[in-house]
């Protein structure tokens, strides 16, 4: 999701069973809660014909070059493991996108969920990548940042790697703490807070988050983002994105997360959309039935809220 002026614009891609084939939509906002269609912007044709998945888009604009680029988990097989790193790009933030190519993120390395990073001209894939081992292939094994050129359809460098357990004892450190899929990297102040989802496939998990004060690191170890109250699984979703809403009094940050009921039939709702604060350095996620934000100020209030609050009453 990207703010330009005083539209949010946010691209995703439908996951329903059925649903086929396969399209990149584009939906806009001036308030974060109606939400207006625009336009099918990749479409499994052309440039798209032979790819068969194209995951987790993500959008960001560049201002040097004026165009508007789409990067994505793409694959021409069939097999989830055969994931590359897809490019699209736009004169119109809403129009048609051309296929710009897709490639490994590094030699012949696979890459699984992925998505972007940007501060001022300078934008950055977060991927995760999997590891041949002993024979076998780890999926989502670690994560990765890689700096893209300059014109952002191509992969740059690589900048860090790690987060790794390939060697570990899934009998101490479950698969699904040891590999992280659905990050995302927002900053606060000076530190980088870098946010993942356990790998349990459709189903939601247990948000946590690293820290560091360069993106080349060093990360702090893993470290469970608190919730209140207490959820094992944050509020039944799987974390995507962060989004800071600066406005003219404060700055906000709202928490997205995924929430896969079309596949397990758990919970309503596809996303939320959560305040997320910071205490001391350490954020927290507070669960609000709820709440309105004023995008201008960046004021967050409450309506309602199931155990405790006062109508109308403002957030921290």
């Amino acid at each position: 999701m990207i703010r330009e002026g005083d539209t949010f614009w946010w691209v995703g891609y439908d996951t329903a069973p059925g649903h086929w084939p396969w399209k990149v939509n584009l939906y806009s906002s001036k308030n974060l809660a109606d939400w207006k269609f625009e336009n099918a912007i990749i479409r499994r044709e052309r440039g798209f014909a032979n790819i068969n998945w194209a995951g987790r888009p993500a959008l960001l604009h560049n201002r040097t070059t004026g165009k508007y680029i789409v990067i994505f988990e793409a694959t021409g097989g069939r097999w989830v493991g055969q994931h590359k790193v897809g490019f699209a790009v736009c004169d119109r933030i809403n129009g048609d996108y051309e296929f710009a190519g897709m490639h490994f993120p590094e030699g012949d390395r696979t890459t699984g969920d992925q998505s972007v990073y940007q501060e001022g001209d300078d934008a950055y894939l977060l991927c995760t990548l999997d590891r041949d081992f002993d024979g076998r292939r780890f999926l989502d094994q670690s994560l990765a940042i890689f700096k893209l050129t300059a014109d952002y359809l191509g992969i740059e460098r690589k900048v860090f790697e790690g987060f790794d357990n390939v060697n570990g004892n899934t009998k101490i450190v479950p698969r699904n703490q040891s590999s992280r899929e659905a990050s995302h990297i927002v900053k606060v102040g000076d530190t980088y807070y870098w946010f993942s989802s356990g790998l349990e496939g459709w189903n939601s998990s247990m948000t946590m988050y690293a820290t560091a004060k360069d993106l080349a690191g060093p990360w702090s170890e893993l470290k469970r983002l608190a919730t209140q109250p207490t959820s094992r699984d944050t509020f039944n979703t799987q974390h995507d994105f962060v989004i800071p809403i600066v406005g003219s009094e404060t700055t906000t940050y709202v928490y997205v997360g995924d929430r896969y009921s079309q596949h397990h039939k758990r919970g309503v709702g596809r996303n939320i959309f959560l305040p997320l604060t910071f205490i001391d350095g350490q954020p927290l996620l507070r669960w609000v039935k709820d709440w309105r934000i004023d995008v201008a100020t960046g004021r967050v209030t409450e309506i309602s809220n199931d155990s405790a609050g006062t109508a109308g009453e403002p957030l921290p």
